[in-house]
């Protein structure tokens, strides 16, 4: 049967053949076929087994070849689609670590991204926090500089208060010195009136021996008292001129000492120089009172001196009419009365000069204490004025050098927190800077990426075939996977456009593009367009 079936193939093969042959013989000169007629005899080859035989072989031989070379196209066929499964196999491997690493990328980007966002949160944190640190301590340094000033000022006002209470105790120290003073010459004034009275009484006594006694001899009499009139005129203009000399040299001391304390102390607060002034005056004012008093009382001494001599020189005269009447009577009584007045006279002047000695002795002793008292009280004053002065000083620059710490301090303070401030200040610029230039790199990374998508879309755009039945509008989502080099390793749609042509057309527009453009920037392509997508959408 089999053989029987290779015959028949053989057969046939023969015919088919010889069909073949003929064809091509009748289709190899067509301008003879058309230019003679067909004749009507039809021409046969008789061909013998031999030769059927030779060409069965040769069919055979020519089936077998046929069905090596099928099966050579077979097995090269088998290894490409094993190639080809590989390749896909190697390609969906690829696909796989790819989308893997796209993956990781992604969230390697998305954990940097959430990172970077809780980084600025913290950064604005931290700024929020340094600025309510800055107005915390700016709010603290006011409060501090207005404890300084109120310390400040509650100091200035305890000085003002101190130097009032000084003020009002030398006013008071003042008045008490001069109610003293006051009292003092009005002791001394009493006293000499007291002093006045008893030498009044004394010249009275003395007037009323003396009357007794020149009724005995008026001539001696007269003389002796025109003696002692001249002399007591004498001495009472001597005492009046000393009693000038040393008030004016007490005035001229009192001008001369207020002069140099003026001098010493012309740095000297105004209420100092006005007290030293008032008591300058008010020394003044005592001195010219006394000087006043030793004029009215030598004045006094010399009007009571004339009156005596007055009363006397009458007297004298009176006795002197009655003497005369009497003169050759009383010869005798006058040689006594002569050596006793004479007597009377010595001991009269005598007692005149330890009187006038008494109260010499007396007065120096109490121009000595009045003296010596002023000198008391100008040497305690200045002594006050000088440990006031002192005082005020100390207590000048004890408040200058606390000042002057608490400025430093304050400033020192204020210095620090000023370089915290500025120190935070420079992290925030810094911080600002980064943020500023991340934004920058992320805007021009995005327009970078936006320019290279609309040229990678030119390119593919120009290299696509529109296909015959694609409508307008139509549009789809590829997915690419590129080398560095901008070759395209894969591209599928992933998004449909609801035309299967048209996708397919898509895929094969991107793969015809290929090298597509790629930034320099190799961290850029292997971030963006290592795997991408785009929008094919032809106008």
């Amino acid at each position: 049967m089999q053989k029987f079936g290779t015959s028949f193939g053989l057969a046939l093969a023969l015919h088919i053949t010889i069909l073949l042959l003929f064809g091509l013989s009748f289709a190899s000169d067509p301008e003879q076929a058309q230019s003679q007629a067909a004749p009507e005899i039809i021409e046969a080859t008789i061909l013998d087994g031999a030769d059927i035989q030779a060409e069965a072989d040769r069919l055979q031989k020519a089936e077998m070849a046929n069905q090596q070379a099928q099966q050579r196209q077979h097995e090269q066929q088998e290894k490409a689609e094993k190639a080809e499964q590989q390749a896909k196999e190697q390609a969906r491997k690829q696909k796989l670590l790819d989308e893997r690493k796209a993956l990781e990328l992604a969230e390697k980007q998305k954990q940097q991204a959430l990172e970077e966002q809780k980084k600025q949160e913290q950064l604005a944190i931290q700024r929020k926090q340094e600025q309510e640190k800055l107005q915390e301590a700016k709010e603290k340094r006011l409060q501090e500089e207005a404890k300084a000033k109120q310390v400040a000022e509650q100091q200035k006002q305890l000085e003002a208060n101190k130097l009032a209470q000084e003020k009002k105790q030398q006013e008071q120290k003042a008045l008490e010195q001069k109610k003293l003073q006051e009292q003092k010459a009005a002791e001394e004034k009493q006293i000499a009136e007291t002093k006045a009275k008893a030498e009044q009484q004394k010249q009275a006594t003395e007037q009323k021996a003396k009357a007794e006694a020149e009724k005995q001899a008026a001539v001696a009499a007269d003389k002796a008292k025109k003696q002692a009139e001249t002399e007591a005129k004498q001495k009472v203009e001597k005492e009046k001129l000393l009693a000038a000399q040393r008030a004016e040299k007490i005035k001229q001391e009192t001008a001369e000492k207020l002069e140099k304390e003026q001098q010493a102390k012309q740095a000297a607060a105004q209420a100092e120089k006005a007290r030293q002034q008032e008591a300058a005056a008010a020394k003044a004012e005592q001195a010219k009172k006394q000087a006043a008093e030793a004029n009215a009382k030598a004045e006094k001494e010399k009007r009571l001196a004339a009156e005596s001599a007055e009363k006397e020189r009458q007297v004298a005269a009176a006795k002197a009419k009655a003497d005369q009447e009497k003169q050759q009577a009383a010869a005798e009584a006058k040689a006594k009365a002569d050596k006793e007045k004479q007597l009377a006279a010595e001991k009269a002047e005598k007692d005149r000069q330890a009187k006038l000695s008494a109260e010499k002795a007396e007065k120096d002793r109490q121009a000595a204490e009045t003296a010596k008292a002023k000198a008391a009280a100008d040497a305690k004053a200045k002594a006050d004025a000088e440990a006031k002065s002192r005082a005020e000083a100390d207590a000048k620059a004890k408040a200058e050098k606390e000042r002057l710490a608490a400025e430093a301090a304050a400033k020192a303070k204020v210095e620090q927190e000023r370089q915290a401030a500025e120190a935070a200040a420079a992290r925030a610029e810094q911080e600002r800077q980064a943020a500023a230039a991340a934004s920058a790199k992320a805007a021009a990374d995005k327009q970078a990426v936006d320019s290279v998508k609309q040229l990678i879309a030119r390119r593919v755009e120009g290299a696509w075939t529109r296909p015959m039945n694609a409508t307008q509008g139509l549009r789809c989502t590829i997915q690419v996977k590129l080398l560095a080099t901008g070759e395209v390793m894969d591209a599928r749609v992933v998004s449909s456009s609801g035309d299967d042509i048209f996708d397919r057309s898509a895929e094969n527009a991107v793969r015809k593009a290929s090298p597509l453009p790629v930034p320099e920037d190799k961290a850029l392509f292997n971030q963006e367009f290592r795997v991408f997508s785009f929008v094919f959408k032809p106008e």
